[in-house]
């Protein structure tokens, strides 16, 4: 399959090895002009829209709606880095798979089989923690409520959908770099959500307390356990994989859903819902750029 990889920085240009890897033929397009490109890829000013069967859309986030309606133009199938976008304008326009790789995890395709089998019951209330040090310029990186919006798809994707209670916000020079938010989702339970840019080391885990146990993940030592009410541990869970295993498990699923095929992965209305509350986040902290 030829597809056209549209922003070549590093996530663009993983996903492009990635499908180079899988034996598909890379179109690459970049802003850049002069971008050197270290591996074997048609690299050109975006001017390929017929030669292509999809596109891959790992622009800027500003740029990711231009590049959907030129893919949708095409006629073509698309690929969205997250987030879908930084501003309402995807009412009509949907991708047909958004760049919420945790989806593919492990421990999340688990936690999903754990809480269907009713092992905790169900939820109460849950927590989602992501905090990572960045001190990228800002103009290099989106806010933390735009970037780090994997825990907020993750919530919805693990216990259903949900709408914003509360949030706050903290903005040094413009960007948000540290932000709580209160979800409640329509089952009745609650999800808090923690990011920032200034956790040294990294901490990324999520708690999901149900009326009969409780479930505990550290998403980079892809560890899970289930425990009971009485604190024993009833299950561990630990699975082998890795980020990079996990974003090329993401490009064979876009591959086959391209093909018709019911794939895991974000769908473009799931993206919405999840831009929906980060753009009213932002909005309740004033921010409106």
């Amino acid at each position: 399959m030829k597809i056209g990889v549209i922003g070549l920085g590093s996530i663009g240009m993983r996903h492009a090895k990635n499908l180079v890897a899988l034996g598909h033929s890379v179109y690459g397009a970049d802003i850049r002009p002069d971008l050197e490109v270290p591996f074997e890829i048609g690299v050109d000013g975006g001017d390929f829209k017929r030669e292509v069967d999809a596109f891959v859309i790992a622009s800027p986030t500003r740029l990711h709606y231009q590049h959907a309606v030129m893919a949708g133009e095409a006629g073509k199938p698309a690929f969205i880095e997250k987030p879908l976008s930084d501003k309402e304008r995807f009412s009509y326009l949907l991708p047909c798979m958004i760049g919420y790789n945790l989806r593919f995890h492990g421990c999340v395709l688990k936690t999903i089989e754990w809480i269907n089998a009713g092992r905790i019951g169900k939820p109460l209330w849950a927590n989602f923690t992501c905090g990572q040090f960045n001190d990228k310029p800002a103009y290099l990186r989106d806010g933390v409520v735009l970037n780090w919006s994997h825990e907020i798809d993750l919530a919805l994707h693990l216990l259903g959908p949900g709408h914003l209670e509360a949030s706050s916000v903290r903005i040094i020079d413009g960007c948000d770099d540290m932000a709580d938010i209160l979800i409640t989702h329509e089952n009745g339970c609650r999800s808090t959500i923690h990011l920032d840019y200034i956790t040294k080391p990294e901490q990324r885990h999520f708690t999901i307390q149900g009326e009969t146990g409780r479930i505990t993940c550290t998403l980079p030592s892809r560890n899970l356990f289930l425990l009971t009410p009485d604190k024993e541990q009833a299950d561990w869970f630990h699975c082998r994989g890795s980020y990079d295993q996990d974003y090329i498990d993401e490009m064979k699923a876009f591959i086959d859903r391209i093909e018709g095929k019911e794939t895991p992965g974000c769908t473009g209305a799931e993206a919405l819902r999840v831009l929906e509350i980060c753009l009213e986040v932002r909005r309740q902290a004033g921010m409106t750029g």
